[in-house]
């Protein structure tokens, strides 16, 4: 993919907000698309439901409330996502199986990595309004992801 660096993209488009403090764990390591999002605590069940939707190259941007306690992603998971077009996840928490997911040909960025798997309760929401570290991430907005950090943009940019 040929992809401005998220620098360049931020002094060209400064209206863009600026997400940082996530580390890339995916074989991808630059990554763009619309964004859909989930919201959860401590349970996965709707990232796992939202990623086996096709997608034309969506970005999945979860906020997980940075628990440390449990993983919202795995090897599994971001297999599933691949398979059905998604070309990257951004987790507001953590995720696990880092030695696979290093391997897979998608975008993962998250906070760290805990081995503790989800509960599956069916709890929190998918395709809502997400704020993660003061910025504001909805459904449909595009995302821009590299080693500098994230951008969020209203709509996709003329690049």
């Amino acid at each position: 993919m040929n992809m401005n660096s998220t620098p360049d993209i931020n002094d060209k488009f400064p209206e863009t907000n600026v997400i940082t403090d996530f580390l890339h764990f995916g074989a991808v390591k630059i990554f763009s698309g619309p964004v859909s999002t989930v919201d959860c605590f401590e349970d996965n069940s709707f990232v796992k439901k939202k990623l086996s939707e096709k997608s034309e190259g969506g970005i999945l941007v979860v906020c997980g409330k940075k628990s440390s306690k449990v993983a919202l992603l795995g090897d599994m998971i971001a297999t599933m996502a691949i398979e059905n077009g998604w070309s990257g996840i951004v987790i507001n928490g953590y995720v696990r199986d880092i030695e696979i997911l290093r391997e897979l040909e998608i975008g993962v960025m998250a906070l760290g990595t805990c081995p503790r798997k989800s509960k599956k309760e069916n709890k929190g929401k998918i395709d809502s309004i997400l704020t993660i570290n003061s910025v504001m991430v909805q459904p449909g907005n595009w995302l821009y992801a590299d080693a500098n950090g994230i951008l969020i943009a209203k709509t996709r940019l003329d690049l």
